[in-house]
Order: C-alpha cells, then structure tokens, then sequence
C-alpha cells in the first residue's frame, strides 16, 4: 500500500538504488566468499587443493541457490536444484580437470531441463490463444483459453490471459475476477498484479490501481513499468508529489517501448506543473522533446484502444502532449 507521506516511505529513487546496490554487491559478495574459501583450503588440504575448491564452489552454489529461492513453493526449490545440478557439477569437474567442455555439457543440459519444463508444463491450447489475442480475434482466443482452463485449472497464466482478453471486450468483472483467481494460483506473479492495475486503470479506478502496482513493486522492485503505471495513477489522484517521485524512479529502468517513455516525460511535466515547480517542469519537456519520435506510434495505440472509460482522459492527453511538442519545436526554431 502506497502513502502521499514524505516521512513514512521511502522515495521510489531510494528504492532503485537501493536494489541497484544489492545486484551489485551480492555477486561481489558471493565472489569473496568463494575466493575465501579458495584460501582455507589451501591452507587445510593443499595436495588436494583443485577437487577441495570444486567442492566447495558447489557447496557454495547449492546455498546461494536455496537462498535465492526462499520465497518460493518447496516444490518449485526442489525442482530448481534438481534442474541447476547438471550445470553445477559441469563447472566443479570442469575445475577440476582444467576443462571448458565439462561446463558447457553441464550448463546446456540445464537449459534443455529449463526449455523441456516450460514446453511440457505449458497447454497447448494457451500458447495458441495467445497467439490468437495478439491478432485480435478475441472470440477464438476466449474460446480456447477456456479450453485451457477446463485442461489445467491450476494454470495461472490461463486466467492473466482470459483476464486481459476480457478487458479486451470491456468485461471488466469477469476480467477483475480472473485476475484475483491468478493471484490466489500464484500470489508471487507481479505480471498478474499489473494486469490487475491495468483493469483497475481503464475503470479509472485509481486508488485500487495505486494500491495494486505498490504490491506488484514489493514483488519486483524498481520494474519501470510498473513505476510509470503507479505514476499514472497518483497523477490522476493529484497526488503530484508521489506521482514525480515514481516517474523520475522508472527512468532509472528500461520501459519496453519508446511510447511509454515519452508518456512518463510528459506525465512528469504535467505534475511538476500543478506543483508549481516550473523549472523542473521545463526539464521533463526536454525529455518530452527526446522521445518525440514515438508519438505516432502513441497517437496510432490510442486510436485503436477500446473504449474503456480512461480512454477519453488518455486521449486528450495525446493531443495536449501533441501541442506541447510543437509549441516547443517552434520556440526551437
């Protein structure tokens, strides 16, 4: 749950750096504990130095393994080190004998483990439907995600998918009441929080919105994405504060489209703006300017959008984003 209070939450550029920090430093860390292990086996076995260092380096995999999955189902970290295994003794016996092949036999039975899981453990019927969403035939995609579901009702990825194709056909219960169900299959999925935020979004329910893309957040920290969506939805609240806050904290990530960058500039504009903070205001334009370049692509997305009830707003934010565009091309010029 996100707070309009400066004093109880951190800023959202804290958090990225934050994260940013501990990417950063958990391989490091991992590297000297590894390098420190090197030099007590030295010490203890040092005839035996290269198979005791392998060793150890497993030992210290498997830990950081399970460590890393902690969050999980027992039966997906069993799984994952089962998985991992091939990959692990690959580099120990490539160690050991000074060898590169041992390791890349080890890593590429992994990931043929990886790409046999995801093949088998995903319906046949779900990957077509999605294909079918993706070229707009919304009926044919319903009918067989249903297909999906009635197969495996304990897919989660069938009920995001129903979720966003009746978002599609504006039947935002049967969408809300698909995504929760997602959620309740896999509470650690943020991607079915954001298609939750996006039903709660078109609705212009902004509040649920706001509340949703702060779990979805807890979950993926620092995602870009679903900063700019928090963003979007504290702006539309005219909590402008907390909306600069998010919007600047996406541009420490990666959005997946230009579109969305140029949406977050102007967004940011916008805030600055009904906070009176005109320097900072004519900063965000600049970087409007920047990815000026994705404006038709924007305007043509729009344009085929449903009609959900946030349209209208999006579209007359198009316009004005337009406007200001060419207002600040021709002071330019």
């Amino acid at each position: 749950m996100t707070t309009s209070d400066p004093s109880q939450r951190k800023s959202r550029q804290q958090i990225v750096r934050s994260q940013m920090r501990t990417s950063l430093l958990l391989p490091i860390a991992l590297g000297l504990a590894i390098l420190l292990g090197g030099v007590v086996v030295a010490m203890i076995a040092p005839l035996s130095f290269m198979n005791s260092i392998a060793a150890f380096i497993v030992v210290v995999l498997l830990i950081y393994l399970i460590w890393s999955t902690r969050k999980a189902g027992w039966r997906l970290r069993v799984l994952a080190i089962i998985v991992a295994i091939p990959a692990i003794l690959g580099i120990a016996y490539g160690l050991v004998n000074g060898s590169i092949v041992e390791p890349l036999i080890g890593i590429g039975v992994t990931v043929g483990f990886l790409a046999l899981l995801r093949f088998f453990s995903t319906p046949v019927s779900y990957r077509v439907a999605s294909r079918r969403f993706n070229e707009g035939d919304l009926e044919a995609a319903l009918d067989l995600i249903n297909r999906s579901i009635e197969a495996r009702p304990d897919f989660w990825e069938s009920y995001q998918l129903r979720a966003l194709i009746y978002l599609a056909m504006l039947s935002f219960s049967h969408a809300e009441k698909d995504a929760k169900t997602a959620i309740e299959l896999n509470p650690k999925a943020h991607p079915v929080y954001n298609t939750l935020g996006l039903i709660y979004l078109a609705q212009e329910r902004f509040a649920e919105a706001e509340d949703v893309y702060g779990r979805a957040l807890d979950l993926a920290p620092g995602y870009a994405l679903y900063l700019y969506h928090l963003g979007l939805s504290e702006y539309r609240q005219g909590k402008y504060a907390d909306a600069v806050d998010s919007f600047i904290a996406a541009t420490y990530g990666t959005l997946p489209l230009m579109a969305y960058d140029l949406q977050n500039a102007y967004y940011m504009t916008r805030s600055l703006e009904e906070m009176g903070n005109e320097e900072g205001a004519q900063t965000a334009v600049e970087q409007m300017e920047k990815y000026g370049d994705a404006l038709p692509s924007l305007k043509r997305q729009v344009t085929n959008l449903p009609d959900y009830p946030h349209v209208s707003q999006i579209r007359a934010d198009v316009v004005d984003m337009e406007q200001r565009l060419n207002d600040h091309s021709t002071i330019e010029e």
